[in-house]
Order: C-alpha cells, then structure tokens, then sequence
C-alpha cells in the first residue's frame, strides 16, 4: 500500500516531465534544417553517398544536399527523411541538438540511419565504407564523419525522402552502436517508464490517465507542424495509441537478436589477455616503497590513503604517502612502468577508448579557458606544443581562438597519431617528452600540460623538458588537480582527482611555482579551476556504489550473473540520488567569490632569456 500511495506522485512528476521534454524535443525539432530544390544544375561528382541497406536516396535529394552544403560551407550531409518513425526522430533529437551540433567540433557524430552524404576528400581520408550498409554500421560512421569534418557536418531533414522500415534485430543494433554498454540499461528505462504509467492509471485514475494522455500527446507536441517539411508517417496514430505500441516495440526489442555493443565485444576479446596476467599476482607491477619524499627527501611521511582501483576496478591495493614537511603527496610504492602499462590498459585504449574519448569531449568550455588565459599574454603564438595531448581535443577546440598557430601533439599512445590523421593537430610525436624535448630545442612558443604532470613519475624531469623546448621568452601553461583542495581531503579516497592508479604525484601550486623558478621561469598567472563542489561530490557516490558493486563486463572479473548486473543498477539508482543531494549542499555551503577554492589549478609562467 505505501508504494501505491506513492505513484500519484510519481504519475505527476511524470505528467512534468513529460511536458518539459516535450518542449525542448519540439525546439529541436523546429532547428533542424529542411533541404529545398537545387538550383539549376549540383555536380556531385565529388560526393560520396553512405546509404544504409535498402536505402537508394533520389538523385534530387543528393543534389540537394551538396548544393546547401556547398552553400554553408559543409563536408557532410545527414539526410533525415521527412517520415522519419516517431520513435527514431524522438530518439535522435535526445542525442543532437541542431542548434549547436555543427559549431561544437568535440561533439560525437550522429545519424538518422538512412544516409549521409559525404565529401569524398574526406571519405576517404576517414576510411569510410564504399557500398551500402547497415543502419548500425551507418551509426558507426557517423561519429568518424564528425571527427573528421569536426565543424562542417549537420543534418537536414529530405522532404522527398521515405524511411526504411527496419525489423526489430535492426533496430537493436543501431541503439547498441548509438548506446553503446548503456543500451540494456536505457532498455530497462523504457520498461519501467510503461509500468509506472500503467501502475499510475490503476493507483490514481485522473492523474495517472493525464501522465499517460501527456505521454502518448508528446510526439504531436514535439513533432507537429514544422517548416522543415518533418512529418512521421506514424505521428497520428501515436497520439490514441503510443502506450501500447512502445510496449509491443519494447517486448519485440527484448526478444531480439543484435551482437552486443562494441565496447562489451571488445572486452572479451581482451580476456585472453587478462586469464594469463592475473594469476601471475599483481605485486610485480610495484617497486620497493621509499622512505624518502620524492620531492624534497624529507624522511617524515605519513599515509594519506589506501585505496583499490576504484575506476577500473582491476585487482591491487595503492597507497597514498604525504610529506609531512613539504606536503607533496606521492604514490608509495608507485607503479614500474610494466604496472602502468597493466593498469592503463584498456582506459585509454582498448575496449575503454571510445568512452574515454567521449568524457574529453564534454570539456570544451575548460578547453576554452585553457586557451584564453594564455591568449591574454599571447594573442598570435606561431607553435604550440600539448603535451600528454590524447587524441587533442584541447588542440581543436584551442584552435578556434588561435587559427594562425601550428598545434602539434606529443603522447604516448597512437592517439596522438590518429589526431593529426583527423587534422585537430598539425604535427603528432610519441614518446616520453624528456627524450623527444632535445629533437625539439627552443620550436615552440608555448607548451602546456594539462591534466599531465600529475601521471608521470618524474615530474621536475618533464618540467625541464619543458623549458627545453620553449624558445627564451615562450609560455608553459600547466593544470594539476590540486591536493590541498579541502573538499577533495574530506572525501577521502572517493575524491575522484586522486585516480588511483594513475596518478603518481600531486604538486600544491606554491611547490610548482617554486620549481618552475628554479628552472628560469617567472610566474604570469594563476587560477583555481573545476570549482563545483557538487560535481565531486556526485563523482564519489559513482565512485563508491562502483566500488560495492562493481561495473560488469571487465574482462578481469568473471562474467557476471544476472543478480549482480541488478545489483549494480540498484547501487547506482540508491547512492547516486543521494550524492546529488549531498553535492546540492556542498555546492549551497561553498563560499563564493574568486578566492573560492577549486578541484584544481592552472598556472602560466614565461621563460625568461
């Protein structure tokens, strides 16, 4: 009974919902652009068109899109065709806002699965496809489009363009690509979403019919009457009888056969792998622990914290040691580089490389800040070096405020490699950066570090490679998270900057300043950055119900049963909730102001001559 007294509130918070999603899923829609008729004669000689299976687009509708993408400057074309399912279009404007899709060059590729229409310079510089295929491969190339036309791709809706009607299997495929590990789970979303509009109705019949009313009402109110020429064959019906529908799609959805998404394939793959490591223990992977402060040799040092690897939950214990006398805070004992390379596997690679790349890509407007602070100092820098770059997502993003400046990218991964393959950097380098730095005297004008210094194990050795490759007078931009930051040491090991594993040291601004005086620069600016409490906070609570119980797949754990893959999703829909309240009131008590402490910091410093 006290759960049945609780769906009336659930059926309104619902009705609310509904409406407000409504709303924004109709200001999408009503952005998206409308393809007319070419004018005169479109050659598209130098046009690629990707057409899923079963797809032949018209040859009006092809002459369409080049002639606006020649006109706005484009390289590629999704075509949306006007009938476009409800549920597809739906489904596609929760992933793509058209307002900001095109200029957001960080943002992942989508499609509407029926064709994309494509320069061919840069079809072929992507690699993409010749022939027709699937919806879900067509999902797969999206995001490679996009990376490689970072800024001149978009959608438009095809007025004389006829969706293909796909079967359940297909259907299911394409959300796994587009979902990738998070499909199941948006799978079990829906079905609740139906059950708890169904239970509405049977608890509280006025507001659980208005919740149900609202939802099968929302397709109309987001998709009707659009000047793009947008109009789903099925919108009409939806209105009397979406309910009903998505709970036969949804149960033909569950019964269906697709192979599983690409990140959970590619973790089996690497089991193998994993089976032969893991009996061989995992002590191997550390040195002798030191006695001393890796910084200033002081022999007072006390435990900050012991803590498993809470992001990829692969087996080992680490522990954290602070200098009582300087307060430089370093893995004890740290990692062999045969350990990193264990640890590091399948984070920034592998099966974890497509996830990881994605994060990156939300940090634009840090990207921005990063850039700015330095053009304050130094509007047109002619070379400039990132350092620990990945696939340079900083370096594309940067570009916009420095279009003149060569960027080149070092790493160690063949990330840095793809990135300049996809033109975000104009030269890439891999290596460690004290060994390429010589190969690199005195080139460049400014050199940065973000997010770098605290994964090396010779920080002062990076930082003298630094002063190495800058020209006398050049700019070193560093960011670190920052270990005195006072919410990350009441958080304990949950504090998701201290990244265990990865993170072998941690430098306070006043130990970083002084060294990069010691080595002949002098300090032009400082900030305290990623100054939301709230966030940290909600990043424990992930970081907490991962550790109870933790994520499945991973090729280093057993495959798990059905009872833990519940289990998980319990401990994230409890603790999560609660780490939003409590990042709430972190964020309200925080003081305000520009002295207001930060996650981290960044700090600008010249060479001088």
């Amino acid at each position: 009974m006290p759960k049945l007294r609780a769906l009336p509130v659930v059926s309104a918070l619902t009705l609310v919902g509904l409406a407000q999603s409504g709303r924004r899923l109709r200001i999408r829609a009503g952005r998206l652009a409308g393809l007319g008729p070419a004018e005169g004669s479109v050659d598209v000689s130098g046009w690629r068109v990707l057409a899923a299976t079963g797809v032949e687009p018209r040859p009006e509708t092809v002459a369409a899109a080049v002639a606006w993408a020649e006109t706005e400057g484009l390289d590629a074309v999704d075509l949306v065709p006007a009938d476009l399912p409800v549920e597809r279009v739906l489904d596609l404007l929760r992933q793509v806002d058209p307002a900001t899709f095109r200029a957001a060059a960080t943002a992942k590729g989508r499609s509407a699965g029926h064709a994309i229409v494509v320069r061919e310079e840069v079809a072929v510089r992507a690699d993409l496809p010749q022939g027709p295929v699937s919806p879900a491969e067509l999902a797969e190339v999206a995001p490679q489009v996009k990376r490689f036309a970072p800024r001149t791709f978009d959608l438009a809706v095809a007025p004389s363009e006829r969706a293909v009607a796909w079967s359940a299997d297909e259907e299911l495929a394409f959300q796994r690509v587009v979902l990738d590990r998070f499909g199941s789970l948006a799978l079990f979303t829906a079905g609740a979403q139906l059950a708890l509009l169904g239970a509405g109705v049977a608890a509280s019949r006025p507001l659980g019919l208005a919740a149900v009313a609202a939802f099968q009402a929302q397709p109309a109110v987001a998709l009707g009457g659009h000047a793009n020429g947008l109009a789903p064959a099925d919108l009409g019906p939806r209105t009397a009888t979406r309910w009903a529908s998505e709970v036969v799609r949804l149960s033909a959805l569950l019964r269906a056969d697709a192979p599983e998404a690409r990140s959970l394939r590619l973790a089996e793959e690497a089991r193998p792998y994993y089976d032969a490591e893991l009996p061989l223990g995992t002590d191997r992977f550390f040195e002798e622990p030191v006695e001393k402060c890796r910084w200033c040799g002081s022999t007072e040092l006390r435990l900050l914290h012991t803590t498993p690897d809470l992001i990829q939950n692969k087996p080992g214990t680490f522990r954290l040691d602070e200098c009582v006398s300087c307060g430089h805070v370093f893995q004890n004992p740290r990692l062999t580089p045969a350990g990193l390379d264990f640890y590091y596997r399948d984070c920034y690679d592998g099966f974890g490389e497509e996830e990881m790349e994605g994060m990156f890509a939300t940090q634009s407007d840090d990207y921005e800040s990063r850039a700015a602070m330095v053009r304050a100092v130094e509007p047109a820098p002619r070379r400039w070096l990132d350092v620990g770059s990945g696939h340079a997502h900083f370096c594309l993003v940067a570009r916009e405020q420095f279009p003149e400046t060569s960027f080149e990218g070092l790493d160690l991964g063949s990330a840095i490699d793809d990135a300049a393959r996809r033109g975000w950097i104009d030269r890439s380098y891999r290596g460690m950066f004290p060994d390429v730095a010589p190969e690199l005297a005195d080139q460049f004008d400014v050199v940065s570090m973000h997010h770098y210094l605290e994964h090396t194990r010779e920080p002062v050795e990076e930082l003298d490679a630094a002063a190495t490759a800058l020209r006398p007078g050049g700019l070193l931009l560093i960011e670190v998270p920052d270990p005195e930051y006072p919410l990350g040491r009441k958080l304990g090991r949950y504090w998701m900057p201290w990244l265990q594993p990865q993170h072998q040291q941690f430098i306070s601004m006043g130990r970083l300043e002084q060294a990069l005086t010691e080595r002949g620069f002098t300090v032009l600016d400082r900030q305290h950055v990623q100054k939301n409490p709230a966030l940290n906070v909600i990043s424990a609570g992930f970081l907490l119900a991962g550790h109870l119980v933790p994520r499945q797949g991973m090729p280093w754990r057993p495959r798990p049963a059905v009872t833990e893959r519940a289990g998980r999703i319990a401990a994230l829909t409890t603790l999560l909730p609660l780490a939003a309240v409590a990042g709430v009131v972190a964020q309200a008590v925080e003081q305000k102001g520009d002295d207001e402490p930060g996650a981290a910091y960044r700090v600008l410093a010249r060479l001088e001559a």
